[in-house]
């Protein structure tokens, strides 16, 4: 039998033990809580472990612009703007056949099989161009100026997992129109100042304005297309003009263009412009630009002649009304960010 003093008495060890059970009880949870901090800092720290480890070997493997240096066949033309036609002709002729660049991972995308592939473009794939290659989960952006009824290769791009805009005022297509690839079209030009309708009643934008109106200030172009066809030759002067006017140059990754020289070349306003498209391209390989495709575009040609060359057009270009058709794809070292227009 238990007295009241070691009834008490017990009464004091249970509390004791509950008390001291209790305090555990916290210290675990608190020790718990620890660990998870702990845990949480670890997989902090190895997170940025890994990161710097992915920045420091992109620094390691990013690969700068290659020197560009004269074509050997042009140290013997005159000066440049100071030449006769022939000459200028033949100094822009040894530029596009001197690639500046060797891409070793690309995909040539689209074209129509019936016209030996008309309309088919190159994408390098090199993760340093194609930011895809590094992050599958990125939605890349491309404005295709110029569809001429193929979409090919803009359906083939937004396939890659691109938000593709194409854009050519002389279809009939409704504006704002999606295509099953996801391809936007819309029945807009490009041009040098933004007009609701040009002499031909097209609504023309220029490329900023674009980015503006779609939405797009704040990201990279990541590529950039433009085949257009105007009595002129087509568009593409214009648009290299804008991009280094504003800048723009800085955050494009990929250009594509058609070059279209056209005859005669002994008229001075159809000599200027090449003139100029050749002062523009140098002026681009200045911010990064690099050339690393050519193709003749004498498509049409090959229909009738198989054995159909360049070398045919230039040889009537000074005199004739004929054109040279250049299709030309160009990476960008000089990508400093994304596309900020104000």
């Amino acid at each position: 039998m238990v007295s009241g003093r070691g009834k008490a008495g017990i009464g004091i060890v249970v509390l004791a033990v509950a008390l001291c059970l209790l305090t555990m009880s916290k210290y675990m949870n608190t020790m718990d809580a620890q660990m998870d901090k702990l845990r949480d800092v670890a997989n902090e720290m190895e997170n940025l472990k890994e990161t710097i480890e992915s920045d420091v070997s992109n620094i390691e493997t990013k690969k700068t612009a290659p020197l560009i240096t004269e074509p050997e066949a042009n140290k013997a033309l005159g000066p440049f703007r100071k030449s006769p036609a022939n000459e200028e002709l033949e100094r822009i002729w040894n530029y596009v056949y001197d690639m500046q660049y060797k891409c070793t991972k690309s995909k040539y995308l689209g074209g129509k099989p019936d016209m030996f592939m008309d309309g088919a473009y190159d994408l390098c794939i090199e993760p340093q161009f194609w930011e895809k290659a590094n992050n599958p989960d990125y939605k890349c952006l491309m404005y295709s100026f110029g569809v001429g009824w193929d979409f090919s290769f803009d359906d083939e791009m937004a396939k890659l997992g691109c938000e593709v805009h194409s854009f050519d005022p002389a279809m009939t297509y409704q504006d704002g129109m999606v295509r099953e690839s996801g391809v936007t079209f819309h029945k807009i030009g490009i041009s040098d100042k933004d007009l609701e309708a040009d002499s031909n009643g097209w609504k023309m934008r220029t490329l900023k304005t674009l980015l503006k109106e779609l939405g797009h200030n704040g990201r990279y172009l990541d590529y950039l297309k433009v085949d257009t066809d105007a009595p002129q030759g087509g568009f593409e002067d214009t648009l290299m003009q804008e991009l280094l006017n504003t800048g723009l140059h800085q955050c494009v990754r990929q250009f594509a263009q058609e070059i279209h020289l056209m005859g005669p070349l002994k008229e001075d306003p159809k000599l200027e412009r090449l003139r100029l498209i050749y002062d523009q391209l140098h002026q681009l390989n200045d911010q990064g630009w690099r050339l690393y495709n050519t193709t003749d575009n004498i498509r049409y040609m090959l229909k009738n002649n198989p054995q159909a060359s360049q070398l045919y057009n230039k040889g009537q270009i000074m005199e004739n009304k004929i054109g040279i058709l250049w299709e030309t794809a160009f990476v960008n070292f000089g990508v400093i960010g994304p596309c900020i227009v104000v």
